[in-house]
């Protein structure tokens, strides 16, 4: 994915989300328990002292869920259907999105994320707009 995609924002937050959540769980298609499962160790080996790792959890749906249980909140999908507005929204096909999440989360692992200083890319610093992510990925590509 270009970093010109309309999307591209929403699959920085996600990968940001992803390696910084504690107690996260991923669900999404039986194929995703070795990705997430490699994602954790690498998670392991770049922030030894990290406690916690994502989770999988399998689920028959054509998306990937991100919650955090604890708070029994949905803080991102990747899917074709639009889900409330608190959650991270990537409107993609699984196998696209979590191919463009876990890049992207593995670059950023490479330059040193969380424990970097902008590192995160633009926005890492401020507040997620979701409105305005669904609000740019709407509107007509320049």
């Amino acid at each position: 994915m270009r970093i010109t995609d309309s999307r591209w924002p929403a699959v920085r937050e996600l990968a940001r989300i992803v390696l910084r959540t504690e107690e996260l769980r991923v669900v999404g298609p039986a194929w995703m328990e070795g990705e997430v499962n490699d994602l954790a160790l690498r998670l392991a080996d770049v922030q030894p002292a990290r406690t916690t790792f994502p989770l999988y959890h399998s689920v028959d749906d054509q998306r990937i869920g991100f919650l955090q249980p604890a708070l029994e909140v949905e803080l991102g999908a990747c899917s074709l259907d639009e889900p409330s507005q608190e959650t991270v929204w990537l409107p993609m096909n699984p196998v696209d999105g979590w191919r463009a999440i876990a890049d992207v989360a593995g670059d950023l692992l490479d330059a040193g994320y969380p424990g970097c200083l902008g590192c995160g890319g633009p926005h890492d610093e401020g507040v997620w707009d979701e409105s305005l992510s669904r609000q740019q990925m709407s509107s007509p590509q320049k």
